[in-house]
């Protein structure tokens, strides 16, 4: 299926003019702008192949083809001949499925979109999926499959109009009901519900209580033990969709043979020159600087080093604590996403049920003291929650709010598993996390945005 995906945005000198009482010319302008880049970005996590974005107005054409989207340019007046000219072009183009979505949803996210993927997927013929306003009157998404399933529709009471000229024509129709999809922005009462406390209008899957739970009395893990299917035994029975595993890095890395024996290390010159001169072990020097890609500062008996993942930190992951004998130190897993991904699919098999999975180390970060776990390894989330699009609580424009949730739920689940309490698996229930194919290294910043580098 080929489901590419058409957002009408009217000319910016008579967009939005209902709020007029609340917003001036370019007020309104720009908030149009704003929640256009906010649809054509859900669009664009959802993995939706083409974008056009229809138009009379050159400069909305210019803001949708710097974020992505194919620019067209309207030859007709009105909405319905406007889709019917980006209809053609689609199919022209290949599509098999259109997905119709209004520039006016300020809350639109991915999730919303892929509902209404997810909702036109299996029809044995025609079949459109549609999505109400709040009152139940507008269509706020129209998905037809195929594109010419059905005439475009659109003005006063179109949900009710759309869902009668599908029974007219014998389509199957999917209804989809969503707050973020029934909320479109026309009129100075909707944009104050937009500024309103988060706590009056909560965000789309929002939990509303959050469990972090530890895993006692897991067994010692040796290395050459199969550690996913451990795992799956330990809790495949206890967890629920959407819940995220944590595992400390330490318990994979003595699965997977990340182990050094001291006594089998010789020291080179630098790091017994650095070990002397720090009163620190040289061979677990030398150990530090083997994982490491760069050495980004190595002063005050400190090392903060670039390892081989791109992990900027201290001593490369080399680590003694928690690990058996007093010659030995752990390293981190040679691709702690690959490790979350075989652990991932053993939960999953066993608890038939979609969970993600989190690797986390202790990390300490510029500007603060003492260090906190995040995540070094994901698999089956998307580790960063992106807002950029959104609006705050007082209805600005969020352009930089991009949260690293991976780290957010290692971090939470170190505050049960403790440091020195033998417990290396927590699970975290209740949290909405995005689903996707997100890894650890979607966490690391570009060398060109690091400040620290």
């Amino acid at each position: 299926m080929s489901l590419y995906a058409v957002v009408p945005v009217k000319d910016l000198a008579g967009a939005k003019s209902r709020l007029g009482p609340a917003l001036d010319p370019e007020g309104r302008a720009a908030l149009t702008l704003t929640m256009m880049r906010n649809v054509l970005s859900a669009l664009r996590e959802a993995g939706v192949e083409r974008t056009y974005v229809v138009s009379p107005d050159r400069e909305v054409l210019d803001a949708a083809e710097t974020s992505g989207a194919s620019p067209l340019l309207q030859r007709s007046r009105g909405m319905n001949p406007a889709l019917e000219e980006a209809r053609e072009k689609a199919v022209a183009d290949g599509a098999t499925s259109l997905l119709v979505f209004p520039a006016d949803l300020p809350l639109l996210r991915a999730p919303d979109v892929e509902m209404i993927v997810e909702a036109g997927d299996g029809g044995e013929g025609k079949l459109v999926a549609v999505a109400p306003d709040a009152a139940g009157k507008g269509t706020n998404a129209l998905l037809l499959s195929p594109p010419d399933a059905l005439p475009f529709l659109f003005g006063e009471d179109s949900f009710g109009v759309h869902l009668a000229a599908a029974r007219e024509r014998g389509v199957e129709v999917r209804v989809v009901e969503r707050p973020n999809l029934g909320f479109d922005l026309d009129t100075a009462d909707d944009l104050r519900r937009l500024a309103a406390p988060a706590a009056a209008y909560p965000p789309q899957d929002a939990p509303g209580e959050l469990r972090v739970m530890p895993v006692s009395g897991f067994p010692e893990v040796r290395s050459g033990e199969d550690l996913p299917d451990l795992l799956a035994r330990s809790l495949g029975d206890d967890l629920r969709a959407g819940d995220v595993v944590v595992v400390t890095h330490k318990v994979i890395s003595k699965a997977e043979g990340r182990l050094v024996d001291l006594r089998t290390v010789e020291p080179s010159t630098l790091a017994k020159g650095f070990g002397s001169r720090f009163e620190k072990d040289p061979r677990q020097i030398e150990v530090v600087l083997r994982e490491s890609r760069r050495i980004v500062r190595m002063e005050r008996g400190v090392i903060i080093s670039e390892t081989h993942h791109g992990f900027v930190c201290a001593n490369a992951g080399v680590d003694a604590s928690n690990v058996p004998g007093e010659d030995v130190v752990c390293l981190l897993p040679l691709d702690p996403d690959a490790s979350a991904a075989r652990i991932r699919d053993a939960l999953v098999a066993r608890a038939g049920v979609d969970v993600a999975v989190v690797v986390s180390d202790s990390f300490g970060r510029p500007w603060r003291n003492g260090i906190t776990d995040v995540a070094i390894g994901v698999a089956g989330m998307n580790p960063l929650a992106d807002y950029r699009g959104g609006f705050d609580p007082h209805g600005h424009p969020l352009t930089a709010s991009i949260l690293a949730v991976a780290d957010e739920l290692a971090a939470a689940a170190e505050l049960v598993m403790g440091k020195t309490d033998g417990i290396p698996v927590a699970v975290v229930r209740g949290y909405g996390y995005g689903r996707g194919d997100g890894t650890g290294k979607d966490l690391l910043m570009a060398p060109e945005k690091d400040m620290f580098r």
